[in-house]
């Protein structure tokens, strides 16, 4: 399983979750939330408001995951108030995976680690103007 973080300020690197590891919502809490997400505050929006958006993967509408973000960002969609089954409102799933998915699989990978050093290559290519322009038009389709 694969995570990436994107903003209309930048994008954050992409972490992978071990082959066989479960996504479970301690192992999101502490692996992506606490050494990923939160010192977005510090480095990415130093000085600007933001809000943190997820989909509807189960970690991430986990109870303590929710506590989590209560207590630790400053602003979030909570899980409850977030329709399930939309990914026409997440930028990630509405467009930019299939960008990332078009670069690094452009051609055959022979194992995991080829795979893993192009989506990287790949994430890092995207321009952030391609970015903002998925996240512009996603943000026009919420009404």
């Amino acid at each position: 399983m694969v995570w990436w973080g994107v903003s209309y300020e930048g994008v954050t690197q992409l972490h992978f979750c071990e082959q066989g590891v479960k996504s479970r919502a301690v192992n999101y809490q502490n692996d992506i939330l606490e050494k990923v997400v939160k010192p977005l505050s510090d480095t990415l929006f130093v000085g600007k408001n933001w809000t943190f958006q997820q989909d509807s993967e189960p970690a991430h509408k986990a109870k303590t995951t929710q506590r989590w973000l209560e207590v630790n960002l400053p602003e979030f969609i909570a899980a409850q108030d977030w329709p399930s089954g939309s990914p026409d409102l997440n930028p990630l799933d509405y467009r930019l995976w299939n960008i990332l998915e078009e670069k690094a699989c452009s051609k055959p990978h022979r194992n995991i680690e080829s795979l893993k050093a192009d989506l990287v290559k790949s994430a890092a290519s995207i321009p952030l103007e391609v970015v903002r322009a998925v996240i512009d038009k996603t943000s026009g389709q919420i009404v």
